[in-house]
């Protein structure tokens, strides 16, 4: 990341990943309008750093489980620092979401989510309240995500590495996909999803405009109301 003060300079925060560790070196560098400058270097530890996930729902339950084998990939067959809250509203699908939840806990032997149903007429900034309130093991960083996000392992370490309690919070730029009805429309069969998660100009567009995603601590999230 980089940004640049037009009377002063640029300055850039790089992370460096250690080979098979979840320990990374943050350089800060300064580039006045001249020589550049080494500002700080400090070693970053995120192997105890916790995203919970929280995701409001209602219905969409097809996209729900494409959430789930996106999640099972990433999140618990290679980070496996993730907690899964799902904040659900009303009762017309939530039988097949409990579903899906409990045989993704027994195949991978995983507990580490926690399904909230709430008979309200769904809306997203709620659901985003009563999740980060169920959280009662202190202090936690969260990652406000839709049913229809696909994230990486990188995105994960980016959103630790980015967001610091009392300091900073993180608005990543997202991807948003055009409809591949649209997009694939002159092909028989559209290409399988991952061969869809691609960034040009006819796939889609940088939402660059849109804060729903954010990375931030619950205490922060707590304090500013």
């Amino acid at each position: 990341l980089y940004r640049t003060e037009r009377d002063k300079g640029t300055l850039y925060e790089l992370f460096f990943a250690k080979e098979d560790s979840s320990s990374f070196r943050h350089v800060t560098l300064f580039r006045p309008f001249g020589p550049l400058m080494k500002v700080r270097s400090t070693s970053v530890e995120t192997s105890g750093m916790i995203i919970n996930i929280i995701v409001p729902l209602a219905g969409r339950v097809e996209t729900f489980s494409q959430f789930l084998h996106n999640f099972r990939e990433v999140c618990i067959q290679q980070d496996r620092r993730i907690h899964l809250t799902v904040v659900y509203f009303g009762q017309e699908g939530l039988q097949e979401v409990k579903s899906s939840l409990e045989k993704m806990s027994r195949e991978e032997s995983f507990s580490n989510y926690t399904l909230i149903p709430v008979d309200e007429e769904f809306s997203r900034g709620r659901g985003l309240d009563i999740g980060a309130h169920a959280w009662k093991k202190g202090d936690v960083l969260m990652f406000f995500c839709d049913v229809d996000i696909h994230f990486t392992l990188e995105f994960l370490n980016t959103c630790r590495l980015h967001s610091a309690p009392n300091k900073k919070v993180f608005y990543p730029v997202v991807f948003s996909l055009y409809n591949p009805a649209i997009v694939y429309g002159n092909l028989e069969l559209a290409p399988p999803t991952e061969l869809q998660l691609i960034h040009k100009k006819d796939a889609g567009f940088w939402r660059d405009f849109g804060f729903g995603m954010t990375c931030q601590y619950r205490s922060d999230f707590l304090n500013i109301g």
